[in-house]
């Protein structure tokens, strides 16, 4: 006869307390900041769980702006005019980072991490090749479209690795190289893009960007590891089913609930985030205000450059620069501070990462939050960087709006005079204005913005991580999509001087909104 079934949902907030092995093997006494414990093995309970606290299967505690410069090429092939679909062929990309995470973060906490990482990026692959062999504009976009949802997953899903692999304490810094690394694209992608774009035409901007995905796309299919604890126990509980002929056994973080459940609520959890967090909306609604203004100058950018200052589409990608300086300097500061800070208050709370228990009282359920959720101690540090913002708005629009210049006139007798003077444009060797240097405040602004309040979601949800950041990434990617339309009309109607106030007054409207988080 048959055991009867035993199932243990280890992220309710009634979890058996008869279970005081995983009360004692999770209490962190050597750690800063308290540890959720640790599901261990009780074959006797019909529950499957890790072998010991150092089992090694255990993964727990130890080309969206490369087109940019190209879209005067790309709409002198197809014919085009309208400066607003050269915006859209940019921001149909980042469209694709709004639709992907709603679907793909749910889905790799019911099937890992693993799988839907690399399904995904081969997706993404196939529609860049599409993208680089579109024969017109609307095929251009659809394909741009496909390639942006397959290309979210490695958005989307690397700060729920985090989660999954790091302790509280030490994922701010886990979290900075991430977002480091994604702030590359953004970065350095128009940069290569105009030279690309200039010397080789711009469908190589496609090809390029498909040779270094590919690349990394098979190195991941080969060596990528499933980081997601519950999957990771779900395989064992199915392996030892077999092995000991055991059905009762299941996995100490399985759920009692049939696949067509987990799967239904899996994928409304972000849309329930959306509607029913204040947190999330909040948090959303900053960040991806902040993030639609940088898409907005990305478009925007390249014919600013282009007609107030004559640079060839080559050097025109240089333009973004500073803003890749400015992040960079941010996430070298973030990461010394951000865990320093989390675990300097931690001390002074009695060394507990204050916990409230109905925090989130309105998304709070069986299956969707642990027992606890952290306080907002990542956040106050944001108010410092939110004021570098609306400073680079004000700056940057009102500097070219004056035709402030970014290098003094020289001789062009020669082709060679010429071409020293737009080498001397870009090094700054004989400037008196600099226009193009008031985006370096952008982007520190914004990464430390937009990393803490990431963090601090991952912080908030860590079981459910990838639906906390997938409910992010779609918020901020829908406002990068749609919000840079507005641009060639507000620049059009107030100009670049006003029409940066507008968005500078607004983002300084929102700065004060994580410590609205923190009270």
């Amino acid at each position: 006869m048959e055991k009867p079934v035993v199932v243990v949902e280890s992220d309710t907030c009634d979890q058996q307390s008869s279970n005081q092995a995983l009360e004692e093997a999770g209490s962190g006494a050597d750690s800063p900041i308290q540890r959720e414990p640790v599901p261990l093995m009780e074959l006797e309970r019909s529950l499957v769980g890790w072998e010991s606290l150092t089992d090694p299967m255990n993964p727990s505690p130890l080309g969206s702006s490369v087109v940019a410069p190209s879209i005067a090429l790309t709409l002198e092939e197809f014919k085009e005019t309208s400066l607003m679909l050269g915006s859209f062929m940019v921001t149909i990309y980042v469209l694709g980072f709004a639709i992907g995470p709603l679907f793909l973060g749910p889905l790799s906490e019911i099937y890992g991490r693993r799988p839907v990482v690399v399904l995904s990026t081969w997706f993404f692959n196939a529609w860049v090749l599409g993208s680089a062999l579109a024969p017109t504009m609307p095929g251009l976009i659809v394909m741009r479209l496909l390639a942006g949802i397959g290309g979210s997953a490695v958005l989307t899903i690397p700060p729920a690795i985090i989660a999954d692999l790091y302790p509280v304490e030490k994922r701010g810094f886990a979290n900075s190289l991430i977002v480091f690394v994604q702030s590359l694209g953004p970065a350095v992608g128009p940069i290569c893009g105009g030279f690309i774009a200039q010397y080789l035409g711009w469908r190589w901007s496609y090809w390029v960007l498909l040779i270094a995905a590919g690349s990394v796309t098979v190195l991941m299919s080969i060596y990528m590891p499933e980081s997601y604890a519950p999957r990771i126990l779900h395989k064992k509980a199915q392996r030892l089913q077999k092995e000991t002929g055991r059905t009762d056994l299941h996995s100490q973080l399985s759920l009692n609930l049939d696949t067509k459940t987990i799967l239904a609520r899996s994928i409304a959890r972000p849309a329930k985030m959306l509607i029913s967090s204040p947190i999330v909306i909040l948090i959303c609604a900053y960040v991806a205000t902040v993030y639609g203004f940088l898409y907005l100058m990305f478009t925007t950018i390249p014919t600013v450059f282009g007609e107030a200052y004559g640079w060839p589409t080559s050097l025109a990608g240089l333009a973004y620069t500073p803003l890749g300086l400015g992040m960079l300097m941010a996430l070298c500061i973030l990461m010394k501070t951000n865990d320093a800070t989390l675990i300097k208050l931690t001390k002074k709370n009695n060394h507990v990462y204050e916990r409230k228990p109905d925090h989130d009282p309105k998304i709070r359920t069986s299956d969707e939050m642990a027992c606890n959720t952290p306080a907002e101690m990542r956040l106050p540090a944001t108010i410092y960087y939110a004021a570098f913002v609306p400073v680079s708005l004000f700056w940057y629009g009102w500097s070219v709006e004056k035709k402030a210049h970014w290098y003094a006139p020289l001789p062009t007798h020669s082709k060679e005079a010429r071409r020293t003077q737009e080498l001397t444009s870009v090094c700054g060797t004989h400037h008196r204005a600099v226009p193009i240097v008031g985006l370096v405040p952008y982007g520190f602004g914004m990464i430390g913005i937009f990393m803490p309040c990431q963090t601090y979601l991952v912080d908030v949800f860590p079981k459910y991580a990838a639906s906390a950041v997938a409910t992010s990434r779609a918020s901020l990617s829908i406002m990068g999509a749609f919000l840079p339309l507005a641009g060639p009309p507000l620049y059009e109607s107030l100009g670049v001087g006003y029409g940066n106030t507008v968005l500078g007054a607004l983002a300084l409207v929102m700065t004060p909104i994580p410590l609205l988080l923190y009270k």
